[in-house]
């Protein structure tokens, strides 16, 4: 694509009124923004059906002072700007309702976005959450999936660094301009992952960090994904804006069980219990996003081997496992977090005990079995 139609590109996005369906409605009719440029107010009511005002605002826009200044400094730092009609840009973003018009991209891990999973949660994350991010991303890392997160504080970062120390790509998403990655600790982290993988936004050089803008950067993040994954949540978490996104797109949704009494843990057992996937290792995602690449993954299938299928579980015995974590939890605390009477708790329970999901610890008190930690 040349710089020509990149600037148009730019100049159309920025005209007032156009949003990003209006955006990629036109392109897609026109074939690209230099010819909704070129198509006249006419054309445009008539084809498109554009009110007259916006048509008339759409077929006076020039790339203007703003677009080149935009593009030089693209050029001096080592960015690229793409736009919707671009071929390289990302086609599984491409799909969503509202795709960004104009994507800002350091690195070049974007062109690998083939097989991606999105892993996000909380900026306040715990030990259990920081042992499972790393043991998921890693996996992911090692057998060819690029891990894409927001580069938060918390299990984003984590996401990122696991993913880079096992040698794999990563794709971070800001909800800022690429000059200012946010937040300012994960400066020498952005660098990184441009450098390995790829940063991403769809707002312009020197955007600050606004709250408007994550929950944007948000539908990105689960757009370039087939399936989210939430490690830790509180509820009313951004993170859960991230899966009900990834849900209304069509992706898949997966959530971490964890402790009733850990905050972190009430937004994914909510997930859980509102039907998103659970997910205890890397195996249960990649079984369901990319069943061919987990058919082939070196010792994918004896890790699963002997070890009960989460969809195999009736409701109840589900529900009660997404409370159980390897912190042992008393029947007395079960029975108040699910509001279940104890006798129907104890024969989900058994059920659970029976098939070698969890474990009965002296004191009434349950545990996850390591192999479903």
């Amino acid at each position: 694509m040349t710089g020509i139609d990149v600037a148009a590109s730019l100049a159309l996005a920025d005209v007032p009124g156009i949003g990003t369906i209006g955006y990629a409605r036109l392109v897609r009719h026109f074939g690209s923004a230099g010819a909704v440029l070129a198509a006249g107010r006419a054309r445009l009511e008539g084809e498109t059906g554009l009110r007259a005002p916006l048509a008339a605002a759409v077929a006076a826009t020039r790339p203007d002072d703003g677009v080149r200044r935009r593009m030089t400094w693209a050029a001096r730092n080592g960015a690229r700007i793409l736009p919707l009609e671009d071929p390289d840009y990302p086609g599984l973003l491409a799909e969503i309702a509202d795709p960004p018009p104009i994507l800002y991209v350091k690195g070049d891990g974007l062109a690998d976005c083939g097989r991606t999973i999105g892993v996000v949660g909380s900026r306040r994350i715990s030990p259990y959450g920081r042992e499972m991010t790393r043991a998921l991303c890693e996996a992911f890392a090692r057998w060819g999936i690029t891990v894409v997160s927001g580069l938060a504080l918390g299990v984003d970062g984590q996401a990122h660094h696991a993913a880079l120390e096992a040698g794999g790509n990563t794709v971070a998403v800001l909800g800022t301009g690429l000059d200012r990655p946010y937040p300012p600790e994960h400066l020498e982290l952005c660098g990184r992952v441009a450098r390995q993988g790829a940063v991403v936004t769809e707002f312009s050089p020197g955007t600050r960090p606004l709250g408007a803008h994550f929950p944007r950067r948000n539908r990105i993040i689960s757009g370039l994904s087939l399936g989210v994954v939430v490690v830790e949540a509180e509820r009313g978490s951004g993170s859960l804006i991230t899966a009900r996104l990834a849900g209304e797109q069509g992706r898949g949704v997966f959530a971490v069980p964890g402790n009733v009494d850990q905050p972190g843990a009430r937004g994914t057992n909510a997930l859980i219990r509102e039907g998103a996937t659970l997910v205890t290792a890397p195996e249960d995602v990649v079984a369901e996003l990319l069943p061919h690449l987990a058919a082939t993954l070196p010792g994918a299938a004896e890790a699963r081997e002997g070890a009960p299928a989460a969809p195999e579980l009736g409701e109840l015995p589900s529900r009660v496992f997404a409370e159980l974590s390897a912190t042992p939890v008393s029947v007395d605390q079960l029975a108040e977090g699910l509001a279940l009477d104890t006798g129907t708790l104890l024969g989900a329970l058994l059920d659970l005990e029976m098939g070698g999901w969890v474990e009965k610890l002296p004191g009434n008190r349950y545990i996850r079995t390591p192999r479903c930690r």
